[in-house]
């Protein structure tokens, strides 16, 4: 974050109020420079949606604050580079991008200008819902001073906005202000310029409506945007489809934008052609669209499977000034994380393509295939999606022929004071396999597969190999009364001492499980049906890095994700024999997990084409602010510390480290057991255990709402809650749920049932009042 520059303040105060000067000049004119007004007769495909925004007859609306009366507006065209940077007389030609404007049915029919053939192909369409009542008034998409969109787009792209400065106290915005990244200050026309020459395109999802004021759930009598047109290219004559190789679709006003989007566009979904975005947001909102889309194509994709070709929907916090339940840096983590982080990905993949002489305008996907195909890798180099790895196993008696003379040693632990199998492989730690007890006829006898297919592990799995002491890599064997380890890679002394530290055994359970019992009647049956949970103190330096690469993330990706991580940074320890479903044996090579010096020249770049996406981008600033910290010594200061609430607060001061990631490191590699990780399947555990109003109004997990839930669980027990809540959580993954008992699992079915009844009722309750 830059320091704060008087002499930047001072140009941005005014660069404002030239800007205020101008527009009341322009208003108070009744000459020239007002846009252009609506034609009425201009031929376009769809209904007539597209449509420049008439602020000439909108402006007196505009400043009369109290809005009593409802106003029928229309959105902005599309600002893509196609109309904003390619123009045949080398001017900007989007409507509210500069002065002049080009009819949009002379855009509609305009080729693209070979000149500016460096200009990318849009991967990501942003969609506002419809333009606020001051972006209108200025022309100007965002316009509200206190919107966040282009503070964020700012801080993703290498500039400021220029409003940054309040228009009236003359003040910048310390909520935006003490967070920015960057002093180049860019006026509108160059922040969009900016925008689009990346790869991205900004639109509405509402093309003309009534409303009173600028809120979204006051829009009515609404019609739509031909988005689907534009996102296939089909809706310019003479741009070619290949120019909207359209990746993700990002809906930038939250859960109201989105069900917007939903309501207008479900067709879209249940043809087989979107997918809802990886992260919660998108997961709860379009849950409903993507189960009647599951109906649909039953037949023709696998439940889960993810189609390339499909545009990912990612709903994320909105951006208006109304939105404020998220502060600013929740809000810009998130969209760097669903938006910024990937479409530069693809910009970036992109640019090298044009090095290997592929076509501007050719997809992404066959952007990235060209590239591979022309720059040949090793056998052992090539990365594969975790979803499409070769079956590979670990078996038992392959590993027993390594380090023949290190015998297995009893670690005295009973079996209610741990049990690996629910443990290792609960979400807790990324660095344990799955042993396969024995091989026959290409299939396993155990029920315990690969990683690759168990992403939680199972719970009767009963042998694991690891890393968790850097420098051995050691097997965990779960007997019927007690847990054995045996050395395979690096010294043997002093192992059997740091694997109880590692596993905190100086902590007896059973006397928590009893405290616990008595605390929560439902947590007493869970305790008697999973015994053995405990937490494990991993190296808090593995750790933080880990739970960065697992942001928005399934268990079998970030796996892939660490061990090339390790295998690009770490060290060589062992070549572990493995086994594919025809019965070949091979080699799996295990490395120790990178210290930060071996990071020290680790670049963006690099960490980008290991497959790491936007957290490449975290890692390395994490890397940096924690070097200036103190490195590891800095985090095992952490670990001393008495107070969870401060730690997590020291935490997410790093790049990618939000509350939820915060208290992971907290929790699983600092002792600070108060630390609760909220995420959505704990905050259903809170509001069916124990407050259904914990959630109340809102429909996502805010800061508010994270603490409260935390202190449900802190309050309910009073010792180790974080280990309690990591038991419960245990109870809900579903390879656990036929050791559970039959009242306990019939509870969680019926509470969902519950919960998807009343999801639906207000569904239905909204479609009453928007008809």
């Amino acid at each position: 974050m830059p320091p704060y520059n008087p002499h930047l303040f001072l140009r941005a105060s005014l660069l404002s109020l030239t800007l205020s000067i101008a527009r009341s000049v322009s208003c108070a004119s009744n000459s020239v420079s007002l846009p252009l007004q609506l034609i009425p007769d201009m031929s376009i495909r769809s209904r007539s949606r597209y449509f420049s925004s008439s602020p000439t007859n909108m402006s007196k609306t505009a400043n009369d604050k109290s809005m009593t009366t409802a106003t029928r507006t229309k959105s902005f065209e599309p600002a893509w580079w196609g109309n904003v940077l390619a123009t045949t007389d080398k001017k900007s030609a989007h409507s509210h991008a500069a002065a002049g404007v080009t009819p949009i049915s002379a855009l509609k029919k305009r080729k693209r200008d070979p000149s500016n053939q460096a200009c990318p192909p849009v991967h990501t369409l942003i969609l506002g819902t419809h333009p606020s009542v001051v972006s209108l008034d200025r022309n100007e998409m965002y316009a509200h001073p206190q919107n966040a969109f282009w503070y964020i787009a700012g801080d993703a792209l290498g500039f400021r906005r220029s409003a940054a400065v309040s228009p009236t106290t003359g003040k910048p915005y310390a909520s935006f202000h003490d967070h920015l990244r960057h002093d180049e200050i860019l006026e509108y026309p160059q922040q969009l310029e900016r925008i689009v020459s990346k790869g991205f395109a900004l639109w509405d999802i509402i093309a003309e409506c009534e409303r009173k004021g600028s809120l979204d759930a006051d829009i009515k009598e609404e019609v739509a945007n031909s988005i689907r047109e534009f996102c296939e290219g089909t809706f310019y004559d003479d741009i070619g489809s290949e120019c909207f190789s359209i990746k993700r679709i990002v809906i930038a006003n939250g859960t109201t934008g989105a069900q917007m989007f939903v309501k207008h566009f479900t067709d879209w979904f249940t043809d087989g052609k979107l997918r809802a975005g990886e992260n919660d947001m998108s997961k709860r909102v379009f849950k409903s669209a993507m189960n009647k889309a599951k109906k649909a194509n039953r037949n023709s994709l696998e439940d889960g499977a993810v189609d390339q070709r499909v545009i990912e929907v990612v709903c994320l916090p909105g951006v208006s000034p109304a939105a404020a339940k998220f502060t600013y840096l929740e809000k810009r983590d998130q969209w760097e994380k669903g938006c910024y982080s990937p479409g530069l990905e693809d910009y970036e993949a992109w640019k090298k393509s044009k090095q290997h002489g592929v076509d501007t305008c050719t997809s992404s996907d066959t952007i990235k295939s060209e590239a591979n195909l022309s720059t040949p890798k090793s056998k052992k180099a090539v990365a594969h999606s975790p979803s499409k790895m070769p079956t590979v196993r670990l078996i038992s008696s392959d590993l027993a022929e390594l380090a023949p003379e290190n015998e297995w040693i009893d670690l005295e632990v009973p079996a209610q004071e741990l049990r690996p199998s629910a443990t290792l492989t609960t979400g807790q730690c990324f660095n344990w396999l799955v042993v396969d007890d024995s091989f026959t006829g290409g299939v396993a006898d155990t029920a315990a597969v690969s990683p690759q297919k168990s992403a939680w592990g199972t719970h009767d799995a009963k042998e694991w190999v690891g890393a968790p002491l850097k420098d051995r890599v050691i097997s965990i064997r779960e007997t019927t009364t007690t847990t054995l380890f045996r050395v395979l890679c690096g010294p043997t002394d002093g192992v059997k001492e740091d694997l109880r530290r590692y596993f905190r055994l100086e902590t007896p359970l059973a006397p928590l499980y009893e405290e616990w019992s008595k605390q929560d009647a439902r947590l007493a049956k869970i305790a008697k049906a999973i015994p053995g949970v405990r937490i494990v103190r991993q190296d808090p330096h593995e750790c933080m890095f880990s739970f960065i690469c697992s942001s928005n993330n399934n268990i079998p990706r970030i796996t892939k994700m660490l061990s090339s991580f390790r295998e690009k940074y770490g060290m060589f320890l062992i070549e572990l024999p493995i086994r594919q479903d025809c019965g070949e044996v091979g080699a799996l090579s295990f490395f120790s997990f990178p210290t930060l010096s071996s990071l020290a020249d680790a670049t963006e770049s690099d960490l980008r084409q290991m497959g790491l996406g936007y957290r490449a981008k975290f890692i390395i600033e994490t890397r940096d602010l924690l070097k200036k910290c103190g490195g590891d010594d800095y985090l095992l200061n952490l670990r001393t510390q008495r107070d969870a609430a401060a730690v997590q607060e020291e935490l997410i001061k790093f790049s990618g480290i939000g509350r939820k990631v915060a208290d992971c490191i907290a929790l699983f590699s600092l002792d600070q057991d108060d630390a609760i990780p909220v995420d959505v399947h704990v905050q259903h555990i809170a509001s069916r255990d124990y407050d259904s109003s914990v959630l109340g109004e809102a429909k996502s997990i805010t800061p508010t709402i994270y603490k409260r839930v935390g202190n449900l669980f802190r309050d309910r027990f009073t010792n180790y809650p974080g280990w309690a809540h990591s038991l419960l959580f245990v109870a809900e993954l579903p390879s656990f749920r036929n050791v559970l008992p039959v009242d306990v699992v019939t509870e969680m079915d019926q509470w969902k049932k519950e919960e998807q009844r009343k999801m639906q009722e207000m569904k239905e309750e909204r479609k009453k009042q928007t008809s």
